[in-house]
């Protein structure tokens, strides 16, 4: 392991009372990067995949942890695998494509097959080998540990280490409540996801899924686009914007949190209540008013390292290098609602996320802003300190305004723990 001592003369992360502040280097320097993937990607739960994707034996999709290609794969005995994307021969990657369906995974250097286990089946020309080889020294390795939580498929290169349930603890209701959104309970992820590269390093993205602060300024255009339309005043989508609050957990997680409810006029489950009868009939079948409005709530749900839970979306954020990050959105159905009421979600994430939309273009250059102005000398660190004077603790919880940076504060706190372990 690489600990932030190694390479660093200053303080990387400086949390007090009165400040926090994160160094420059943290966004810059490739030895940080290195040990990121190292003390952080390589030691904690990362997403890999959701069970959707993968329903049947053979079925397969490729993902990364960190830096490492891998293939998430479901093998006959019904159990998913998370195998290293490598070649045990030369090292080329044995499976190219993003998702599919086979039986085995063939290296097209040299033909060595793998089953979907890992397990080594073959080799070509393989008298080439003694006739005692040992072909079960020489399969896929295979991550040591991997778990689900609700469909959601975790992996770790850890052999030990907190659960997934454990890890998962301090955000777990939040999980849930974003899941029951569903009338079933479950979702189903669309082939294939739309995938944004930008120039910069992935604690960008990180930082700004759950950052309420910025869209009244960066998503100016968009708001007024709206009150254009005619579908909403900007005064009326700023109002909404203040309300909710942040919230920071241990492990790293956070969220952006903005209110829901039973009213039409204002939370979108409301509106669906109301124009969809059956999908009222099953949350209220199942769960209470009280339930629902909590439900309701719209939540940007990070769970660190790489993944947010959205509102039509699963984000996973995939470090490159230190000045590079391709980010995949994936998006999904709720299992069990009216089709009509997923085809409008679909559209409104076209609208808003989606290559040609008013939203995500506009993050992506601000990520680009970032990683060009960090270049400027002279200045040491970035303030993270919004709200820092008013956050409050409650169960365990940092929570403060909806435009605080309490989930990013949670977030350097987790990173700076594992990086200095």
């Amino acid at each position: 392991m690489v600990a932030i001592e190694d390479f660093s003369r200053t303080e990387l992360i400086l949390d007090r009372p009165d400040t926090f502040e994160v160094h420059t280097d943290v966004y810059t320097q490739p030895d940080v990067f290195r040990a990121e993937m190292q003390n952080i990607f390589e030691r904690t739960w990362v997403y890999v995949g959701h069970e959707s994707q993968l329903p049947r034996t053979g079925d397969y999709k490729t993902a990364a942890i960190g830096t490492q290609p891998v293939i998430v794969s479901r093998h006959e005995d019904g159990q998913v695998y998370v195998l290293l994307n490598r070649c045990r021969h030369r090292a080329s990657v044995v499976c190219r494509d993003d998702l599919g369906h086979s039986n085995y995974f063939r290296c097209p250097y040299h033909n060595w097959s793998y089953a979907n286990n890992g397990a080594l089946v073959g080799m070509a020309q393989a008298n080439g080998y003694p006739p005692d080889f040992d072909k079960s020294r020489w399969g896929l390795h295979r991550a040591p540990r991997v778990a689900t939580y609700r469909g959601l498929i975790f992996a770790s290169l850890a052999a030990d280490g907190p659960s997934l349930d454990e890890y998962l603890a301090p955000i777990r209701k939040y999980v849930d409540w974003w899941f029951d959104r569903s009338p079933a309970g479950t979702i189903s992820v669309l082939p294939k996801p739309h995938k944004y590269p930008y120039p910069g390093n992935w604690k960008w993205q990180a930082e700004n899924g759950h950052d309420g602060y910025h869209g009244n300024y960066v998503h100016e255009s968009w708001q007024r686009l709206l009150e254009r339309a005619g579908e909403a005043p900007v005064k009326d989508v700023r109002k909404f914007r203040a309300g909710g609050c942040t919230r920071g957990f241990a492990h790293g997680h956070g969220l952006l949190e903005r209110p829901g409810g039973l009213s039409p006029a204002s939370s979108w489950t409301g509106r669906m209540m109301q124009r969809y009868p059956e999908y009222a009939a099953a949350l209220r079948h199942r769960f209470t008013d009280a339930d629902i409005d909590e439900i309701s709530a719209r939540r940007n749900i990070f769970v660190f390292p790489n993944l947010y839970l959205f509102d039509t979306q699963l984000r996973v954020i995939n470090p490159l290098a230190v000045d590079k990050t391709e980010v995949h959105l994936y998006v999904y159905a709720l299992d069990g609602a009216p089709e009509e009421l997923n085809e409008g979600r679909y559209r409104a994430h076209e609208r808003f996320y989606g290559p040609s939309g008013f939203g995500s273009p506009d993050d992506v250059e601000i990520f680009v802003c970032n990683q060009t102005g960090v270049q400027a000398g002279g200045v040491d660190y970035l303030l993270l300190a919004r709200g820092l004077h008013r956050e409050r603790q409650v169960d365990g919880e940092w929570v403060g305004h909806s435009t605080d940076e309490v989930p990013v504060r949670a977030m350097y706190r987790e990173w700076k723990r594992l990086m200095r372990a």
